[in-house]
């Protein structure tokens, strides 16, 4: 038994090399064994020998023949994710040490949803930078599916967001890890001078009869939004306006006479300056849960684990003052 494990451990990793998981992503790309090889600039025989080995190294059928070209197994399917992985984090490797050889810094990429961006990344910040240094952090904003679909990828690093609900419940979810910062609270807003900015509690029959800007579907927000009112027996409103981005809703809203329901960390400076009012509402609003999501795999990263601490700190002092 031990033999044998060291032997298929020892085919592994002395015979798959890099060019053997590009094939695969060719074939799962291109569904042509001729066209994967004209993109590898080899002959299509070198190319059925690379599949070959791949099905040797691995023991299972890689690639099944139809009338519309080949197809991945499901064996070969569930090996490309994680070689896609593999590749994106050996891209990554090369731009890092081109990065450390000509500025001696270290790079951490970040995900992050928009309320996330607003109060506690900054607050964050200064404490990850504090520690941390020399480094240069990239932030990509973005919705809470194509965010996780970048770090299962392999684009990022971690994400300061949330899973959705198709990613929590996919086979794939065993690969991340999450650490749950705070709930964010949410609030209806308006313009200051709308008809209904003075009213002291306005229940969801009055609101089910506004203009509204929502995120799309099928969006957390928007589908927290739809089952304030289906729990009640009530239809939702259909917008007037969808966006996902959530200050270019908050400016449509300052000059319209639509409604939006928007984090309260984005709305509070707009709030403040008296741009928008927060509508009082007979209803409480569900928070939106925050965190802070990795691969597995990077686990042991020690810029990454910093700024995970600094994260937890942040949101704690945060917390304290909601």
């Amino acid at each position: 038994m031990t033999n044998g494990s060291h032997g298929m451990h020892d085919l592994s990793f002395g015979h798959l090399k890099l060019r053997h998981l590009h094939l695969l992503e060719l074939l799962d790309q291109e569904r042509s064994i001729t066209r994967a090889a004209e993109l590898l600039h080899l002959s299509q025989p070198a190319v059925s020998a690379m599949l070959k080995e791949l099905e040797s190294i691995f023991g299972i059928r890689m690639v099944q023949r139809s009338s519309r070209g080949v197809s991945l197994t499901r064996g070969a399917q569930a090996a490309l994710r994680p070689f896609s992985i593999a590749l994106a984090e050996l891209g990554s490797v090369r731009e890092e040490a081109a990065l450390a050889e000509q500025h001696d810094r270290q790079r951490l990429r970040v995900g992050a949803l928009t309320v996330a961006m607003t109060e506690l990344v900054p607050a964050a910040m200064r404490t990850f930078l504090n520690t941390t240094w020399p480094v240069q952090v990239q932030f990509v904003e973005g919705t809470v599916d194509g965010l996780t679909e970048q770090l299962m990828r392999g684009e990022l690093d971690c994400v300061v967001g949330r899973l959705s609900p198709a990613w929590a419940k996919s086979n794939n979810r065993a690969q991340l890890q999450q650490v749950r910062l705070f709930d964010e609270p949410r609030c209806m807003v308006a313009r200051t001078d709308h008809p209904l900015a003075p009213s002291t509690r306005l229940d969801l029959s009055a609101l089910a009869r506004q203009d509204w800007i929502l995120a799309p579907l099928p969006s957390s927000s928007r589908l927290l939004f739809d089952n304030l009112f289906l729990e009640r027996g009530l239809t939702p409103p259909v917008p007037v306006i969808e966006s996902a981005s959530v200050h270019s809703n908050m400016e449509i809203v300052a000059g319209s006479d639509l409604l939006a329901v928007v984090p309260m960390a984005v709305a509070r400076r707009m709030i403040a300056q008296g741009v928008l009012r927060k509508l009082h509402v007979s209803v409480d609003l569900t928070g939106m849960s925050i965190s802070v999501v990795w691969r597995r795999t990077g686990e042991a990263d020690p810029l990454f684990s910093r700024f995970r601490d600094a994260l937890v700190v942040a949101s704690m002092g945060r917390t304290r003052k909601l």
